[in-house]
Protein backbone atom coordinates (compact mmCIF):
# COMPACT_ATOMS: atom_id res chain seq x y z
CA UNK A 1 0.00 0.00 0.00
CA UNK A 2 1.29 3.12 -0.51
CA UNK A 3 1.10 6.43 1.63
CA UNK A 4 -1.62 7.90 -0.03
CA UNK A 5 -3.65 4.65 0.75
CA UNK A 6 -3.25 5.21 4.88
CA UNK A 7 -3.93 8.98 4.30
CA UNK A 8 -7.74 8.33 3.35
CA UNK A 9 -7.71 6.04 6.35
CA UNK A 10 -6.79 8.28 8.45
CA UNK A 11 -9.28 11.20 6.24
CA UNK A 12 -11.87 8.46 6.75
CA UNK A 13 -11.87 8.16 10.55
CA UNK A 14 -9.64 4.77 10.06
CA UNK A 15 -12.45 3.01 8.07
CA UNK A 16 -11.55 0.15 6.22
CA UNK A 17 -11.49 0.69 2.47
CA UNK A 18 -13.89 -1.85 0.19
CA UNK A 19 -11.97 -4.42 -1.06
CA UNK A 20 -9.66 -4.33 2.12
CA UNK A 21 -9.43 -7.12 4.89
CA UNK A 22 -8.42 -5.65 8.75
CA UNK A 23 -6.14 -8.82 8.77
CA UNK A 24 -4.37 -8.11 5.43
CA UNK A 25 -4.01 -4.55 6.86
CA UNK A 26 -2.72 -5.11 10.08
CA UNK A 27 -0.49 -7.67 8.58
CA UNK A 28 1.13 -4.20 6.51
CA UNK A 29 1.45 -2.57 9.48
CA UNK A 30 3.32 -5.09 11.26
CA UNK A 31 5.70 -4.59 8.58
CA UNK A 32 5.88 -0.68 9.21
CA UNK A 33 7.26 -1.53 12.46
CA UNK A 34 10.97 -2.33 11.74
CA UNK A 35 10.71 0.52 9.03
CA UNK A 36 13.54 3.27 9.12
CA UNK A 37 10.69 5.40 7.13
CA UNK A 38 9.40 7.80 10.29
CA UNK A 39 6.46 8.26 8.18
CA UNK A 40 5.55 4.48 7.67
CA UNK A 41 6.38 3.32 11.16
CA UNK A 42 5.56 6.06 13.00
CA UNK A 43 2.33 8.45 11.21
CA UNK A 44 1.29 5.84 9.62
CA UNK A 45 1.76 1.95 11.16
CA UNK A 46 1.44 3.26 14.98
CA UNK A 47 -1.12 5.92 14.62
CA UNK A 48 -3.40 3.49 12.42
CA UNK A 49 -2.59 0.47 14.88
CA UNK A 50 -3.62 2.53 17.88
CA UNK A 51 -6.71 4.04 16.41
CA UNK A 52 -8.52 0.22 15.09
CA UNK A 53 -7.55 -0.56 19.30
CA UNK A 54 -9.46 2.30 20.11
CA UNK A 55 -12.49 1.33 17.81
CA UNK A 56 -12.27 -2.43 19.30
CA UNK A 57 -12.19 -3.72 15.56
CA UNK A 58 -9.60 -6.79 16.97
CA UNK A 59 -11.21 -9.71 19.05
CA UNK A 60 -9.02 -10.68 22.00
CA UNK A 61 -8.05 -13.87 20.22
CA UNK A 62 -6.74 -11.54 17.42
CA UNK A 63 -4.97 -9.14 20.19
CA UNK A 64 -3.34 -12.25 21.79
CA UNK A 65 -1.91 -13.40 18.29
CA UNK A 66 0.12 -9.98 18.06
CA UNK A 67 1.13 -10.06 21.09
CA UNK A 68 3.00 -13.01 20.48
CA UNK A 69 4.50 -11.46 17.59
CA UNK A 70 5.36 -8.51 19.24
CA UNK A 71 7.03 -10.21 21.82
CA UNK A 72 9.18 -12.29 19.47
CA UNK A 73 9.96 -9.05 17.98
CA UNK A 74 12.02 -7.79 21.16
CA UNK A 75 14.67 -10.53 20.87
CA UNK A 76 15.45 -9.66 16.98
CA UNK A 77 18.78 -7.52 16.93
CA UNK A 78 19.07 -7.66 20.64
CA UNK A 79 22.53 -6.45 21.68
CA UNK A 80 23.04 -4.33 18.84
CA UNK A 81 23.96 -0.69 19.70
CA UNK A 82 23.75 1.20 16.46
CA UNK A 83 21.59 -0.46 13.64
CA UNK A 84 18.43 -0.17 12.27
CA UNK A 85 17.46 -3.38 14.36
CA UNK A 86 16.02 -0.89 17.03
CA UNK A 87 13.19 0.39 15.24
CA UNK A 88 11.14 -3.06 15.08
CA UNK A 89 11.72 -3.80 19.04
CA UNK A 90 11.41 -0.44 19.96
CA UNK A 91 7.96 0.15 17.98
CA UNK A 92 6.89 -2.96 19.02
CA UNK A 93 7.02 -2.19 22.40
CA UNK A 94 5.10 1.01 22.26
CA UNK A 95 2.32 -1.48 20.22
CA UNK A 96 2.56 -3.55 23.53
CA UNK A 97 1.99 -0.64 25.93
CA UNK A 98 -0.73 0.34 23.19
CA UNK A 99 -2.75 -2.39 23.75
CA UNK A 100 -2.37 -2.75 27.85
CA UNK A 101 -3.71 0.90 27.70
CA UNK A 102 -6.58 0.00 25.77
CA UNK A 103 -6.64 -3.87 28.21
CA UNK A 104 -6.78 -1.01 30.82
CA UNK A 105 -10.06 0.52 29.63
CA UNK A 106 -12.23 -2.66 28.81
CA UNK A 107 -10.52 -5.34 30.53
CA UNK A 108 -10.36 -7.71 27.52
CA UNK A 109 -7.04 -9.77 28.43
CA UNK A 110 -6.50 -12.38 31.41
CA UNK A 111 -3.63 -12.43 33.85
CA UNK A 112 -1.43 -14.97 31.98
CA UNK A 113 -1.23 -12.44 28.92
CA UNK A 114 -0.70 -9.46 30.88
CA UNK A 115 2.18 -11.38 32.91
CA UNK A 116 3.64 -12.86 29.27
CA UNK A 117 3.99 -8.97 28.61
CA UNK A 118 5.47 -7.54 31.84
CA UNK A 119 8.17 -10.04 32.32
CA UNK A 120 9.56 -9.87 28.85
CA UNK A 121 8.79 -6.21 28.67
CA UNK A 122 10.88 -6.16 32.08
CA UNK A 123 13.70 -8.32 30.50
CA UNK A 124 13.52 -5.95 27.37
CA UNK A 125 14.68 -2.52 29.13
CA UNK A 126 17.88 -4.39 30.78
CA UNK A 127 18.81 -6.65 27.05
CA UNK A 128 18.23 -3.12 25.05
CA UNK A 129 22.07 -2.26 24.54
CA UNK A 130 20.64 0.57 22.24
CA UNK A 131 20.60 4.13 24.11
CA UNK A 132 19.39 6.25 21.34
CA UNK A 133 16.61 8.75 21.09
CA UNK A 134 16.49 11.03 17.73
CA UNK A 135 18.02 9.34 14.80
CA UNK A 136 18.53 11.90 12.06
CA UNK A 137 16.47 11.26 8.88
CA UNK A 138 15.37 7.49 10.32
CA UNK A 139 13.27 9.36 13.51
CA UNK A 140 12.70 8.41 16.87
CA UNK A 141 14.53 5.19 18.38
CA UNK A 142 13.34 6.00 21.86
CA UNK A 143 14.16 1.96 22.88
CA UNK A 144 13.83 3.16 26.83
CA UNK A 145 10.86 5.84 26.52
CA UNK A 146 8.85 3.26 24.64
CA UNK A 147 9.47 0.49 27.74
CA UNK A 148 8.73 3.17 30.23
CA UNK A 149 5.58 3.59 28.37
CA UNK A 150 4.87 0.26 28.66
CA UNK A 151 5.79 -0.49 32.54
CA UNK A 152 3.28 3.01 33.23
CA UNK A 153 0.36 1.11 31.56
CA UNK A 154 1.64 -2.06 33.14
CA UNK A 155 1.39 -0.22 36.49
CA UNK A 156 -2.00 0.35 36.17
CA UNK A 157 -3.59 -3.01 34.86
CA UNK A 158 -5.46 -4.67 37.33
CA UNK A 159 -3.49 -8.04 36.71
CA UNK A 160 -0.10 -6.13 38.30
CA UNK A 161 0.26 -6.55 41.84
CA UNK A 162 2.79 -5.52 44.47
CA UNK A 163 5.65 -7.71 43.87
CA UNK A 164 5.42 -7.12 39.98
CA UNK A 165 5.01 -3.20 40.99
CA UNK A 166 8.63 -3.71 43.35
CA UNK A 167 9.49 -5.21 39.95
CA UNK A 168 9.31 -2.58 38.08
CA UNK A 169 10.97 -0.38 40.34
CA UNK A 170 13.77 -2.45 40.26
CA UNK A 171 14.35 -2.77 36.57
CA UNK A 172 14.42 1.17 36.27
CA UNK A 173 16.65 2.11 39.13
CA UNK A 174 19.53 -1.40 37.66
CA UNK A 175 18.58 0.18 34.31
CA UNK A 176 19.81 3.65 35.57
CA UNK A 177 22.57 4.01 37.89
CA UNK A 178 24.62 1.22 35.43
CA UNK A 179 27.46 3.13 33.98
CA UNK A 180 27.09 3.77 30.51
CA UNK A 181 28.43 5.41 27.13
CA UNK A 182 25.21 7.30 26.51
CA UNK A 183 23.28 10.50 28.85
CA UNK A 184 19.56 9.92 28.02
CA UNK A 185 18.67 13.68 26.60
CA UNK A 186 15.32 13.25 25.18
CA UNK A 187 12.93 13.16 27.68
CA UNK A 188 13.52 9.22 29.33
CA UNK A 189 14.12 10.34 32.95
CA UNK A 190 10.42 12.05 32.41
CA UNK A 191 8.90 9.03 30.84
CA UNK A 192 10.50 6.66 33.52
CA UNK A 193 8.58 9.33 36.45
CA UNK A 194 5.70 9.21 35.22
CA UNK A 195 5.90 4.83 35.38
CA UNK A 196 7.71 5.33 39.04
CA UNK A 197 4.98 7.67 40.11
CA UNK A 198 2.42 5.49 38.76
CA UNK A 199 3.96 2.68 40.69
CA UNK A 200 3.60 4.84 44.09
CA UNK A 201 -0.23 5.40 43.32
CA UNK A 202 -1.32 1.97 43.47
CA UNK A 203 -0.45 2.29 47.20
CA UNK A 204 0.87 -1.36 47.00
CA UNK A 205 4.10 -1.10 48.58
CA UNK A 206 5.09 -0.25 51.91
CA UNK A 207 6.65 2.79 52.52
CA UNK A 208 9.63 1.56 54.04
CA UNK A 209 10.41 -0.64 50.88
CA UNK A 210 9.60 2.33 48.63
CA UNK A 211 12.27 4.31 50.83
CA UNK A 212 14.57 1.42 50.87
CA UNK A 213 14.59 1.48 46.89
CA UNK A 214 14.97 5.55 46.95
CA UNK A 215 17.87 5.24 49.40
CA UNK A 216 19.81 2.82 47.09
CA UNK A 217 20.17 5.53 44.41
CA UNK A 218 22.97 7.67 46.90
CA UNK A 219 23.74 3.61 48.03
CA UNK A 220 25.38 3.40 44.19
CA UNK A 221 29.30 4.19 44.79
CA UNK A 222 29.80 7.41 43.28
CA UNK A 223 32.60 8.42 44.45
CA UNK A 224 35.10 9.75 41.80
CA UNK A 225 32.50 9.86 39.62
CA UNK A 226 33.13 13.01 37.65
CA UNK A 227 36.69 11.35 36.89
CA UNK A 228 35.18 8.61 34.86
CA UNK A 229 33.47 8.99 31.67
CA UNK A 230 31.08 6.48 32.12
CA UNK A 231 30.23 6.65 35.97
CA UNK A 232 29.63 10.33 35.26
CA UNK A 233 27.09 9.75 32.38
CA UNK A 234 25.75 7.29 34.43
CA UNK A 235 25.33 10.16 37.88
CA UNK A 236 23.69 12.46 35.67
CA UNK A 237 21.27 9.45 34.15
CA UNK A 238 20.31 8.88 38.12
CA UNK A 239 20.11 13.16 38.81
CA UNK A 240 17.85 13.17 35.88
CA UNK A 241 15.61 10.65 37.35
CA UNK A 242 15.14 11.11 40.34
CA UNK A 243 14.68 14.96 39.46
CA UNK A 244 12.17 14.00 37.21
CA UNK A 245 10.37 11.98 40.03
CA UNK A 246 10.67 14.56 42.01
CA UNK A 247 8.96 17.14 40.21
CA UNK A 248 6.33 14.69 38.91
CA UNK A 249 5.18 14.28 42.54
CA UNK A 250 5.51 18.55 43.52
CA UNK A 251 3.64 19.37 40.39
CA UNK A 252 0.68 16.38 40.40
CA UNK A 253 -2.37 17.56 41.89
CA UNK A 254 -4.42 14.80 41.79
CA UNK A 255 -5.36 12.74 45.20
CA UNK A 256 -2.64 10.12 45.98
CA UNK A 257 -2.05 7.91 48.68
CA UNK A 258 1.15 9.24 50.60
CA UNK A 259 2.94 11.30 48.12
CA UNK A 260 4.04 13.97 50.82
CA UNK A 261 5.95 11.93 52.55
CA UNK A 262 7.13 10.36 48.64
CA UNK A 263 8.60 14.63 47.99
CA UNK A 264 10.41 14.40 51.48
CA UNK A 265 11.73 10.84 50.57
CA UNK A 266 13.24 11.91 47.12
CA UNK A 267 13.85 15.58 47.78
CA UNK A 268 16.53 14.10 50.70
CA UNK A 269 17.92 11.40 48.19
CA UNK A 270 18.58 14.28 45.76
CA UNK A 271 19.96 16.01 48.34
CA UNK A 272 22.79 13.21 49.48
CA UNK A 273 23.73 12.32 45.49
CA UNK A 274 27.15 13.30 45.85
CA UNK A 275 30.23 12.23 43.19
CA UNK A 276 32.50 12.77 45.66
Amino acid sequence: MDKQFWTEIYKNQFEIPAGHMLTELTRELFIYLGSTDPELRDDIGYTVYANWLKQERYSADEIRAHIQELLANLDKGIGETESDSVFLRAFSVLFLAEIVHNDNKRNFLEKPDIQIIFEKGAAYILAEKDPRGYIPIKGWAHALAHSADLMLVLAKNRHIESAALTKILNVISEKIFHATNYIYIHGEDERLASAVTQVLRRDLIPAEDLKHWAISFVEQNWKDAYMSEEKSRAFQNTRNLLRSIYLELKNNESEMPGRDEYELIFFEVLKNLKPY
